[in-house]
């Protein structure tokens, strides 16, 4: 990116190119080294007795599925104290 068009971005529209060029790279880096690992077990296969995955072979980090969080909620407060926090941060702002 030039220095102009560096100048005429906004910052929102910076933080779009930025993170479209980081996608971009992690794309080409996971593409990378997907396919190393596909090699690797297509070169160790014929030596070893049972099958291998290349997913078992060398497992890399985007592999690991995320396990399913429960959002956890915020604890409700009755209203009252609600109203309570609502005045004390009230007064302490102005």
């Amino acid at each position: 990116m030039c220095m102009r068009d560096f100048m005429a971005c906004t910052p929102d529209e910076f933080g779009a190119i930025a993170k479209a060029y980081t996608e971009s790279s992690d794309s080409e880096s996971r593409a990378a080294w997907e396919r190393v690992r596909l090699l690797a077990a297509i070169c160790i296969q014929p030596h070893v007795k049972r099958k291998i995955t290349p997913q078992k072979l060398l497992p890399l980090p985007w592999d690991a599925r995320p396990k399913t969080k429960r959002k956890q909620q915020a604890p409700q407060l009755p209203e009252e104290e609600q109203l309570q926090r609502f005045k004390r941060l009230k007064q302490k702002l102005g």
